[in-house]
């Protein structure tokens, strides 16, 4: 018994807390009831494609908005998450894609739908019920989680064991990944490729390159995938405050190069889900630096968008200052404010999921889990060698270009996708409960793992791929978490587990000293 801890409060205190942990278990058990019964209406309604029962538009984009901010709120409250917890970074990332031009059309009316090729007002209220289905069956599959008791959390929290081989070599692989990532984009932008292309023509150039095939597309992945992966790694490898604070200052560089070709979604994602993995290594980042943090990623996002509009090579603090403040003329957030902006610019998303209940199941049927399937045959590592031989074909028709022919006929590039609308896309209302009641599951499982698991570098680095991708995903298609799942095993389990084992096979034996006369000559 410790001291300061009589005997007799020791039963008082066991008492205490498995009263309290049996008061958490019945709050979670009674929320997942009743969270039933709104799940079963709004299935109800989206099968029969109906709105909201209520008199207006404005109306019913509140009750959308409060009802989803609810949702997040319960969430958070009944599991006690942090807000860099991976449910809440992703509820409030979709959050923010579907239900941004609903806070604004509170304040604007129908200038907030001002952005979308095409404004089909009862489509648009049609899917607001597809939103609250989501949220509602992602807080269902959140209470199936058991809560754990403060003192088991902090106890299994504390397991801290020493650096494995393969934790070392995994390290080894963040930093050649980083290094070669940097090695190919400077190289490549030296010889005119790369960056160059958004040097003299801005966001379009450099994607109107990619398009085209003048990027490599070593660049493309390194910059994409293998840079943002190399920094997520070192987070969750991070075992002191210097390593963590060079994993912090690597980001730095990765955002820029991002920013300059306008890939706002793969940096902001990986710099969110970066500082998720250095709070759980142990970095002091408590409410208010999780404040700042989301405050300046928020103001990020519109002037990231605004800048796309200006080449590397005319920007000046003038343009900087153009973009923050939405003064950049031919961008969709022009003449808005600092919060406009930021909702205007979240908004375009939400017309994929208005056009995609449009038209499903009226004049295009179901894709029953087709997109899924195609998603996890491109996501099969050297498919390009392997599938040939086979005789395999894969769809080449996404969700982003199936909705773009809908939306805008003739256009190369859209605003997207959403898994929201993908979800629905596939099974309908159906779609939607399943993958987020096993979104809500699993991601409070996942948290719940790593969090309790910190020691396990590996765990932590493939978590953390996983949950950058599932933000990108968010307001794109599922090709890019089957990518991250399938290729982030490789590189976080099979290249370190490889690395370890050759090391081991060429490591020189070491002979026993010779002796005599039982004395080592």
């Amino acid at each position: 018994m410790s001291a300061g801890v009589t005997p007799g409060f020791a039963p008082a205190i066991a008492t205490g807390g498995a009263r309290s942990q049996a008061t958490r278990d019945h709050l979670r058990i009674v929320i997942a009831l009743e969270a039933l019964v709104p799940t079963l209406w709004l299935a109800w309604v989206v099968i029969h494609r109906e709105p909201l029962p209520l008199a207006d538009l404005r109306s019913a984009a509140l009750v959308t908005t409060v009802f989803c901010l609810a949702v997040i709120g319960i969430v958070i409250y009944v599991q006690r998450l942090q807000l860099l917890s991976f449910p809440v970074l992703f509820l409030g990332v979709t959050f923010l894609f579907t239900c941004s031009p609903l806070i604004l059309y509170q304040f604007q009316g129908d200038q907030a739908f001002s952005a979308f090729e095409i404004v089909d007002i009862p489509a648009i209220l049609v899917a607001m019920p597809v939103v609250m289905l989501a949220f509602s069956s992602f807080l269902v599959g959140s209470m199936l989680v058991r809560v754990p008791a403060e003192d088991e959390e902090a106890r299994r929290a504390s397991s801290d064991e020493a650096p494995e081989p393969r934790v070392r070599a995994l390290r080894h692989v963040a930093i050649a990944l980083y290094v070669v990532s940097a090695l190919l984009i400077i190289g490549f932008t030296l010889s005119g490729s790369a960056l160059t292309f958004a040097f003299e023509g801005g966001h379009q150039g450099f994607h109107g390159a990619k398009r085209v095939g003048q990027l490599s597309q070593l660049v493309g992945v390194a910059m994409s995938r293998l840079l943002p992966w190399s920094l997520l790694i070192l987070a969750a490898t991070s075992r002191n405050r210097r390593s963590r604070i060079a994993a912090a200052i690597l980001v730095v560089p990765f955002v820029v190069v991002m920013f300059s070709t306008g890939d706002r979604g793969n940096a902001l994602a990986a710099t969110a889900t970066i500082a998720s993995g250095l709070y759980l290594v142990g970095a002091r980042i408590g409410w208010r630096r999780t404040l700042v943090l989301l405050a300046v990623i928020a103001f990020l996002i519109p002037t990231v968008l605004n800048l796309r509009r200006v080449p590397i090579s005319q920007w000046t603090p003038q343009s900087f200052t153009a973009a923050a403040t939405n003064n950049i003329n031919g961008t969709p957030a022009y003449g808005q404010t600092i919060l406009g902006g930021f909702l205007f610019s979240m908004s375009s998303s939400y017309q994929t999921l208005m056009a995609t209940v449009n038209v499903v199941p009226q004049q295009t049927p179901y894709h029953y889990g087709s997109d899924y399937l195609s998603s996890t045959i491109v996501a099969i590592p050297f498919r390009s060698i392997l599938l040939p031989s086979l005789s395999v074909t894969v769809r080449d028709l996404p969700p982003s270009q199936w909705v773009l022919l809908y939306l805008h006929p003739g256009r190369t590039a859209g605003p997207g996708y959403l898994q929201l609308a993908e979800a629905y896309l596939q099974f309908g209302a159906i779609g939607v409960v399943g993958l987020y009641l096993l979104l809500g599951w699993g991601l409070i499982r996942l948290w719940r793992f790593v969090s309790s698991r910190r020691w396990n570098a590996q765990t932590l680095a493939f978590g953390l791929i996983a949950m950058s991708e599932m933000l990108i995903w968010v307001r794109n298609s599922s090709s890019l978490e089957a990518r991250a799942l399938s290729w982030g095993w490789l590189i976080v389990y099979v290249v370190p587990l490889v690395l370890t084992r050759r090391r081991r096979s060429l490591a020189p034996v070491r002979a026993a000293p010779a002796t005599e006369g039982g004395v080592p000559t």
